[in-house]
This record gives structure tokens, sequence and C-alpha cells, in this order.
């Protein structure tokens, strides 16, 4: 006997469909539901875009900050606000890198990982391709509070590495900035792009007048009582060295803010300090440091600009600087100092030696030293950078390597 499916329709009582229908206040209630929801996604998409924001790494943010009259644009660093490093657009090339600290992650460079020898090996390669000179030692201690430290070139500056979150710190002196070949400013700037985590902790941008064009120490002295070191907010700290009162030939300086800020200037007497009593040579020097502010990596390519909005002094600065031209006026200088010195301590040995040999050649045959010269002398290049370690190094077969690359030739 075949089943008979039965058909249920589902019965309710008046009262409950009466419950069960909607009216006006019920869709009223259910879009004010709606419209509350919608309000707490965006607050929460606002406050989610906020604290990325505050995460992310050197971020301009929109507004400019107003402190008693001096506007500055910050950015975010670490979650921390920072001070960006102003730019003033320049068209004359008014300065050089004299001295400079930039640091990376490990992550950077390619060996990391295997053994600290392996990796350094790999930094002093960098540092050729960038620079032209590499590593060409290892020091007993550490410095600039990493554990270890190396030397770059033939004293052109370090390469610290150890102990600091796994970073690396690379510094050049003004000698190493003078001997790195000609570009490594745009290939160290293409490299920290690149690299992780990479930044200028401190640049050093010059400008050399030698004849005293623009300012003697009197002058800049004038132009800081004028505010011409003024940014807009208060006179930064001011301090004089050296003998102001009753010149005495070896020099004087003017310092312009506290390296706390991350922004100071110096203006000295560079001929003199060199050791050139009657020298007019003036020398100007901003030092940005990554503290409290952000030194934008384009500093390395455009220096100018940031050494013309530095102070309201400097942006009046036209003539171009030339590392070349500054090289051979600072050997010349160092030449007629050992003149100097040689006349003044060593004079009346030589005429001495002079009275009994009776020839001129046969005294300096007797007192000359060859293949030494006098500090100062030398010309920095990195042609001349002696031996770099990546070069001596011995080749290293892995294990693994070794298997695999048998293996292969097996097959």
């Amino acid at each position: 006997m075949a089943s008979i499916k039965r058909k249920f329709v589902p019965v309710a009582d008046a009262h409950v469909i009466a419950r069960a229908t909607l009216v006006q206040s019920d869709f009223d209630a259910i879009n004010a539901e709606v419209q509350k929801g919608l309000r707490e996604a965006a607050e929460r998409v606002a406050a989610a875009a906020q604290a990325t924001a505050l995460a992310a790494p050197a971020q301009t943010l929109p507004p400019l900050c107003n402190t008693g009259g001096k506007k500055f644009q910050l950015v975010t660093e670490g979650g921390k606000l920072l001070e960006l490093t102003e730019r003033k657009h320049s068209e004359n090339e008014v300065c050089f890198i004299d001295w400079l600290h930039i640091t990376c992650h490990e992550s950077s460079f390619e060996l990391n990982g295997i053994t600290d020898e392996h990796f350094i090996m790999d930094v002093s390669r960098t540092c050729e391709s960038i620079f032209g000179f590499g590593i060409t030692s290892k020091r007993d201690r550490g410095m600039h509070f990493y554990n270890t430290s190396y030397v770059l070139g033939d004293k052109y500056g370090h390469v610290c590495h150890g102990g600091q979150r796994n970073t690396l710190l690379i510094q050049l002196t003004g000698t190493g900035c003078a001997a790195a070949k000609y570009g490594w400013e745009r290939r160290l700037y293409e490299f920290l792009k690149s690299a992780t985590v990479g930044k200028i902790t401190r640049i050093d941008l010059a400008h050399d007048d030698y004849e005293g064009k623009y300012h003697t120490p009197e002058s800049l002295e004038k132009a800081y009582d004028d505010g011409h070191f003024n940014a807009g907010g208060r006179n930064p700290d001011v301090e004089m060295r050296g003998n102001w009162k009753n010149p005495n030939g070896k020099g004087r300086t003017l310092y312009v803010g506290t390296r706390g800020n991350g922004k100071s200037f110096r203006g000295y007497e560079k001929g003199k300090q060199l050791g050139c009593p009657t020298s007019p040579w003036m020398r100007y020097e901003v030092e940005f440091l990554a503290k409290s502010r952000v030194v934008p990596l384009e500093c390395l390519i455009r220096p100018q600009d940031y050494f013309a909005a530095a102070y309201p002094l400097l942006s009046t600065f036209s003539d171009r600087a030339e590392r070349i031209l500054t090289t051979q006026k600072t050997v010349q200088a160092c030449y007629e100092r050992t003149k100097t010195w040689l006349k003044h301590q060593c004079g009346a040995a030589l005429n001495l030696m002079f009275q009994i040999e009776g020839d001129a050649k046969k005294v300096l045959d007797l007192v000359m030293r060859e293949g030494k010269l006098p500090d100062g002398i030398k010309v920095p290049s990195y042609l001349d950078a002696g031996e770099f370690l990546h070069n001596l190094e011995k080749t290293v077969f892995p294990m693994a390597a070794y298997y695999e690359s048998f293996d292969l030739e097996r097959e």
C-alpha cells in the first residue's frame, strides 16, 4: 500500500500574526541601529588608520607646527613625533658633505646570518662598490656603542657592528668624503633607499670661503646679533672659542645652536687652523643629527637645499663649493706650515750640517726619510686606500654546497 505524503500548513493564532507585523516605529528602530553600526565601523577604521600612521616610519603629517613664530613640519618615526629637516631649493652647489654617519639593518646585506666574518666581508665589498674602498683592518675595540669596529680604507672612516639591535653603522670622515670615488653620494642614496631601515644619523655640510668673501669671525658675530641665525623662533645658543680679544693667528670659531637639538653651525678660520696665521680662509659648517629630527636621504644628493635652509644667513651664499679645490688648498696650507716648522725647529741644525758637509744635497741625503710625508700633505684617494679584507679572504665552500655541486656534475 502506497504511503501518502501529507502537506503541513503552519497555523498561527491571530495575536501571534499581529505581533509579527512590522510597523513604522519598527523600521525606524532598525534604521537607527544600522546607522549606529555604520558610525562605529567608521570610527574603528579611523582609529586603525591613525595607529598605522603612528607606527609608520618617517611619514609626514599634514599640519605644520607653529611654536613661537617658527613653523616646522613634523613626521613620525617609530611612533615618535620628530621634526623634519627643512629644505629650501638652491640652484648652486654651495656646499659639500664633509662628515657622515649612516645606519641600516644587517638584512640589507646579502650574506647575513652565516658568520660575522662572512658578513663583514660582504659589508666591505658593498663599501668598495659605493665609495671605492672597503674595510682594511679590524680594531681592537668597539666604538659608538657597538661591540666591534673596523677601519675603512686608509683611515677614511669606520664600520661598527654588534650589540645595537642587529644594525650596522658606517662612518665617513672628512678625509674619507674627499677620498671616495666620484658619484658616491648618489650610489649611497640608492643603497639606503633599498636598505632595511636605512637612515642618516649625522651629516656635516661645509662651504669653504677661501678669501673671506662672505664673512670674518667678527661679521659672523654681528650677523648673529642681527638675527641672521634666527629661523623664526628663539635665538639659538651661541659660543665663541679662541682668542677673540687679541687674535693670535691660531684661529677663532663661532658656534651656533646645540647638538642636542639636532642642528648646529660652526664658522671658523680654516686657514689658521691649518697653520697659516695670515690666511683669510673661512669655513662654514652645518651639522645635522638624527636627534629630535629626521634627516632625509635627499641630503646626500641635494645637500645645498638643506644647507641653505638651515639658517637665513646661509641662504645668501652663491659660490660653488668644490671638494677638489678644497683638497688642493688643504695640501698647500699644510706644505706652507711644514716649511715654517722646518725653518723654526730645524733651520739652525741644517745650517750647522751645511757648514760641516759643505753640500746641501749631501745634507738632504743625510736627513731625508724616503717614502714618508707629513700629515696633511698626502692627497686622499680611493686609488691608494690599501688592501681590503674581502680581497684577502680565503674561499670557503660549505659542505652542503660542495655535495650539491658534486651531485650536479654526476648527473
